[in-house]
């Protein structure tokens, strides 16, 4: 039995990032306030810090995080797949094209992952979508600004959220 209600403990994990740089800042701000010499830089250095883990906790706090759709996204070993009604599709991060956000005419997103084996379509609600917040690190250029964009709007649009660069011919 728990006594923190379920709701207060989802509200808070949705803005820990928050929490957790909100304490850094002000461990920073209190050293940097309260010391002098080689000490007043190590708070500098940890108020720069704290500042850094709050970006990063927006960046996380605006990304599409699933919760309650249908199906299950995985992201293992740089392997993206999808779970749904038995059936499993997946689609490699190393061999992947391009990478696209489509908001339909009702506001719902889907992923659409494109290969040269194919393509892979979750939608954007499925349960654990936020773990490509992590697994699209690793690609170069990639555009979360987009991905922000496509949660905002109610209108029907595609966005490009990432694109593998091809060697030009000429």
């Amino acid at each position: 039995m728990s006594f923190v209600r379920p709701e207060a403990i989802s509200y808070f994990l949705n803005y820990r990032g928050f929490i957790l740089s909100a304490m850094i800042v002000i461990a920073g701000v209190y050293i940097l306030a309260s010391s002098f010499g080689t000490t007043r830089i190590a708070g500098g250095v940890i108020l720069i810090i704290g500042l850094l883990v709050g970006h990063d906790a927006y960046r996380r706090f605006k990304f599409p995080d699933g919760r309650g759709g249908l199906g299950v996204l995985e992201v293992d070993e740089r392997c993206v797949s999808y779970l749904f009604g038995g059936l499993e599709t997946s689609i490699s991060m190393d061999s992947l094209d391009r990478i696209e956000l489509h908001r339909s005419v009702k506001g719902l997103v889907t992923w659409i992952f494109y290969g040269p084996d194919g393509m892979l379509s979750v939608p954007g609600d499925a349960e654990g979508t936020d773990a490509l917040f992590d697994a699209l690190v690793a690609l170069p250029g990639i555009n979360y600004s987009q991905a922000e964009a496509a949660m905002q709007g109610t209108d029907p649009d595609i966005f490009l959220i990432w694109q593998r660069n091809r060697a030009k011919l000429h």
